[in-house]
């Protein structure tokens, strides 16, 4: 297989295994992201009773052939890891999924990180990988983070005008 099909079959790959991921979950909706911040999919969790929502986060994809640890990966990773951080400040959380082909298995790690200091909603920007496999309750603490954020983000900008 040529270098060419072998980068083209890992990509196609890896974005098929990221759907898997992460429609195992009912709640989750993905749309493939627009052209331009290099975002592969936008994730929308959906509230309580099944309808669409605001609350979303984004996922850039990453994969490799050969099989790969969450220490070589992050080594690895590293250099794609500063580029993120150097475009900017992202609006919303935003994460890395890794798969390795060999063996399918999946790794995660925050670009965006969600967080809640003093009760209000930050964005931790990742210069760094810090990875982790992926697996449903890996899933399941990214969506749970990701709604605490924004739960606290609503707390706090939205206030009620009269």
């Amino acid at each position: 297989m040529s270098e060419t099909t072998q980068a083209w079959f890992v990509a196609e790959r890896a974005r098929a295994m990221a759907i898997v991921h992460l429609t195992r979950r009912d709640d989750l909706v993905v749309s493939k992201a627009g052209q331009g911040v290099g975002l592969e999919f936008i994730v929308t969790i959906q509230n309580k009773t099944g309808e669409p929502s605001v609350r979303q986060f984004g996922v850039f994809l990453r994969g490799t052939k050969n099989a790969v640890t969450e220490a070589s990966l992050d080594e690895t990773l590293r250099p794609e890891m500063q580029s993120f951080f150097r475009m900017g400040q992202f609006p919303y959380p935003v994460c890395l999924f890794h798969f390795s082909m060999d063996g399918d298995q999946g790794y995660f790690t925050w670009v965006a990180e969600p967080a809640i200091r003093d009760g209000g909603p930050r964005l931790l920007m990742h210069d760094a990988s810090h990875c982790r496999k992926l697996g449903k309750a890996t899933l399941d603490e990214i969506v749970e983070k990701v709604d605490g954020w924004y739960d606290a983000f609503f707390r706090q900008i939205a206030v009620k005008a009269s």
